[in-house]
């Protein structure tokens, strides 16, 4: 699959909108946020540690608010959790990230992915597939 061949399966996907309101304020507490999202799937700090392939300090810190959550972080969050296009856009808000935009070869393919609802194997085969850096492997 090429980034073209992506890029026009997203526009044919016609990527829902956002109401404005959606992003205007962001008044939500990161951490609680973050631990929200375990919460929803019944699963604890210690269960995603190998999943993420982080240091298990170092995710201690992103879930306990003592370290920014960063962009790859939402990324792997979100394939790892399985979360949609909308809920990683309003986690990258939550957490002061870029949002993903399609124009952008990365988060094209990332969008793909979340879209297709790609686990962590297959979303690192495409991204290696066209030419793009590892997720989960840096």
């Amino acid at each position: 699959m090429t980034t073209e061949d992506i890029i026009n399966a997203l526009s044919d996907e016609k990527i829902q909108e956002f109401p404005q309101e959606y992003f205007l304020q962001n008044d939500t507490d990161v951490k609680g946020y973050l631990r929200s999202l375990l919460d929803e799937r019944g699963l604890k700090i210690r269960d995603l540690i190998p999943k993420l392939n982080y240091e298990r300090t170092y995710t201690y810190q992103l879930f306990s608010g003592h370290r920014d959550p960063t962009r790859i972080f939402v990324f792997r969050l979100a394939v790892v959790l399985g979360l949609g296009f909308e809920q990683t856009q309003r986690t990258l808000f939550i957490t002061g990230n870029k949002l993903l935009y399609a124009k952008v070869r990365y988060d094209a393919a990332i969008i793909f992915c979340l879209q297709h609802s790609y686990d962590v194997q297959k979303t690192e085969d495409l991204l290696k597939e066209i030419g793009e850096e590892s997720l989960f492997f840096p």
